[in-house]
């Protein structure tokens, strides 16, 4: 069983079990009962502002996307059974303990299951462009595995892009049930009301998918500037062996170095706006792994050291994503 949890990175998918639940009870919960509070300072009782998509179809969304993932974590190591026996011959699955043709009977399932989910959550709320993400999704994770993780820098932005994209969905699934109306209710009684809540939600969002990319970019080179050597032996043409090692680190702790700079622009509004739980929480959760990250990579030089600096990288994320039920209990 330890086996088929390694072949689909569960940690990875708690992570973004996490994050989807962190959007949806975190942040939008939190916005609504915002508004309503908001509404009877100014004199007015709305009644019914709430979630707008059931639990049972936010359950579906999440197995669904959990799914695509783990199906595109199977087909990755499917194709990448020569490198990971070079880069990690310890953790090799496909192949040593599970079957190939198993693996892909696997990925395909997994596939299978996740586009039937999505396809009856796109009904539901009668928008099959909807239906596109789930799509560019398994399309994009396949290409992956077989093209662009080789590439300069194109896998690395896809699958951050990808990751970016999970609170997004959930952003734009909560909107797609029926939460137009309402902002358009609070509209009725405050006229801008209900749009400055809209842009308040999208600003949250935005920013923790903005933060979403950063960090899991980070990772994904510094990952490979730990895999250097297997990827060498197959022709790949990563970052770092474009680049090479010492160009590659320079890049990565510019995004690094960007990422302190643009949290430090949120927290300041954290602290105006009296968010100071939320403000705090930040420092020490994210801003501090992060430099310390900053840190062990300017010293880093062998393939322990990046190994040590990739798991500083999940844990400032797993701190980022964390924060959005601090702003639940800190707002």
């Amino acid at each position: 069983m330890i086996h088929l949890f390694r072949l689909v990175r569960l940690p990875n998918l708690l992570i973004i079990a996490i994050t989807m639940a962190g959007v949806r009870y975190g942040v939008f919960d939190t916005l609504w009962q915002q508004g309503v509070h908001e509404m009877k300072l100014l004199g007015f009782q709305v009644d019914g502002l709430k979630l707008h998509m059931s639990g049972i179809h936010f359950l579906l969304l999440m197995l669904a996307i959990m799914c695509i993932t783990a199906a595109g974590n199977i087909i990755n190591d499917y194709f990448d059974t020569k490198t990971d026996r070079l880069n990690r011959p310890d953790k090799v699955v496909v192949g040593r303990v599970v079957k190939r043709r198993v693996a892909m009977a696997m990925h395909l399932s997994l596939n299978g299951i996740g586009l039937i989910i999505a396809a009856y959550l796109c009904y539901h709320v009668h928008s099959w462009k909807l239906f596109g993400i789930f799509l560019f999704s398994v399309l994009g994770l396949w290409f992956y595995s077989t093209n662009l993780k080789k590439q300069l820098l194109s896998g690395n932005i896809l699958i951050s892009t990808l990751v970016a994209l999970v609170p997004i969905t959930v952003a734009v699934f909560e909107f797609s049930n029926n939460a137009a109306y309402d902002l358009n209710l609070l509209n009725m009684h405050v006229p801008g009301f209900g749009n400055s809540l809209l842009r308040k939600g999208a600003f949250i969002i935005i920013g923790y998918a903005v933060f979403a990319f950063l960090s899991n970019l980070i990772r994904e080179i510094v990952k490979d500037m730990e895999d250097i050597e297997g990827d060498l032996a197959i022709g790949a043409r990563t970052l770092p062996i474009v680049l090479g090692e010492v160009r590659t680190k320079y890049f990565v702790l510019g995004i690094a170095v960007f990422t302190v700079i643009l949290l430090a622009f949120v927290q300041q509004f954290l602290w105006k706006f009296d968010f100071q739980l939320l403000f705090w929480y930040m420092l020490v959760f994210v801003q501090v792994p992060l430099v310390y990250f900053i840190v062990k990579l300017w010293n880093a030089w062998q393939k322990d050291h990046y190994a040590f600096a990739s798991l500083l990288c999940k844990i400032f994320i797993v701190g980022g994503v964390l924060s959005m039920f601090v702003y639940k209990f800190g707002s």
